[in-house]
């Protein structure tokens, strides 16, 4: 599914919804929030946030999380960190109350994934499984 550095997509849009809704499917209200990001334009998108933390988090908050998030866990920072270990894929956060699923799908795109924590994540099965949603099935 992926790349030296890119993801394959054949020219296809990423479907944020069938990423949401397989998500939602498989963990349910564990399911905290996706963000898409695009770390040149330091811009992000919400897909999808859980209805509670709608209130739980203010706008200001949510923005403080995900823009630290872009700056401080961007790809080419990670790779140059980790540069003896060549190219990064995606970049699992293991915190208290949740675990954050960073994908990156280009080396300025990217999406973060919250889930509640004490959820199993597996790693590469877990990305691929996203990536083949999130772009279709390949040819």
């Amino acid at each position: 599914m992926s790349t030296d550095t890119h993801v394959e997509t054949n020219g296809r849009k990423p479907n944020y919804d069938a990423l949401v809704a397989f998500l939602l499917e498989r963990y349910e209200d564990d399911l905290r929030w996706i963000a898409s990001f695009d770390t040149d334009r330091y811009r992000y998108d919400v897909q999808y946030i859980r209805e509670d933390l709608k209130t739980e988090l203010s706008n200001h908050e949510f923005d403080v999380v995900v823009h630290r998030s872009i700056a401080l866990f961007n790809r080419p920072y990670v790779e140059e960190v980790y540069t003896h270990l060549g190219h990064a894929f995606s970049l699992v956060l293991q915190h208290e109350r949740a675990t954050a699923v960073h994908v990156y799908l280009s080396d300025t795109d990217g999406l973060i994934i919250k889930i509640r924590a004490a959820n199993e994540i597996s790693v590469p099965g877990f990305i691929d499984e996203c990536l083949a949603v999130l772009y279709g099935p390949g040819d």
